[in-house]
């Protein structure tokens, strides 16, 4: 298996009061490193805060690096969060890439990449904006990126609703998210129970990449402790343009500490020629 190495820097600026993470993961061997800010406490606000007609605005930069085997993906988006969602322009990330979607069994890689970050990886992302909100129990977000070169275009949108009101369940969520760059599609769809320590989802992926490929899979999460969990995930991937299917299993783990660090790790396809492994350590502080 080849090696390759890449860097993620996620940098966001949001001014006192905020917590910073750094990440440091591998995956397929991918390497990503990132430096993130988290939502100030309700206690303190950013003096980096602006008021524009009673609502209250806060700056946010956003840098990042990434890297599968040879090729580089760069983004860079400038903007703001404020009481109507964070709005950011310039080369942001897919909304189904880092959005309102749940991110599956802890520890375990994704299996496909949004559009967008394909193109990125290509060197062929140019310009794009994106939105993403929370209302109550909905979060919801679009993103659009312009494809340099072909001047073809990438738009996405995805939405989560979480009901709270089943008594027999902590959470129900009904999730899903949709990308095309008119010509390729590639759609999710699925539901995700949490009860106690066990998170459990069932995904519907789709994709019209070589005449179409459908992925269903069902993950498991379990807290053993509040700083431990378990993820396990199983995946039928099937390809339409061959009519070959193939059944892919994963297994991670989420660890964390009282001290802010924490260690994610899994592999995707466990029985499969061609896994995909992803390892995180870092530090929240």
């Amino acid at each position: 298996m080849r090696h390759s190495l890449a860097a993620a820097i996620l940098l966001c600026i949001t001014g006192p009061g905020y917590a910073e993470s750094v990440e440091l993961s591998v995956a397929n061997p991918e390497f990503r490193l990132e430096f993130a800010a988290e939502q100030p406490s309700p206690k303190s606000r950013p003096l980096t805060e602006f008021q524009f007609g009673g609502a209250i605005v806060e700056p946010r930069v956003r840098l990042g690096i990434s890297a599968d085997e040879d090729r580089r993906a760069t983004y860079a988006s400038a903007g703001f969060d404020s009481e109507l969602g964070e709005i950011g322009i310039g080369r942001p990330r897919s909304i189904l890439d880092a959005g309102p979607l749940p991110s599956g069994a802890p520890g375990v890689p994704p299996t496909l990449r949004p559009l967008a970050a394909e193109a990125a990886l290509n060197e062929q992302l140019g310009a794009g904006l994106r939105v993403a909100t929370s209302r109550g129990a909905l979060s919801f977000g679009t993103s659009y990126h312009t494809i340099e070169e072909s001047g073809d275009t990438v738009l996405g949108f995805a939405g989560r609703y979480d009901v709270r009101a089943v008594n027999a369940i902590d959470n129900f969520a009904i999730f899903g998210g949709a990308e095309s760059d008119g010509d390729e599609q590639r759609f999710r769809l699925g539901t995700e129970i949490t009860r106690g320590i066990t998170t459990a989802g069932v995904d519907l992926i789709r994709s019209s990449e070589d005449e179409g490929r459908t992925l269903s899979q069902v993950y498991i999460g379990l807290a053993v402790t509040p700083n431990v969990s378990l993820g396990v995930s199983g995946l039928r991937d099937a390809l339409k343009a061959t009519d070959t299917t193939e059944t892919r299993f994963g297994l991670g783990a989420s660890v964390s500490t009282e001290s802010g660090g924490f260690f994610r790790g899994g592999v995707d396809g466990v029985t499969s020629d061609d896994p995909a492994f992803e390892v995180s350590v870092g530090f929240e502080f």
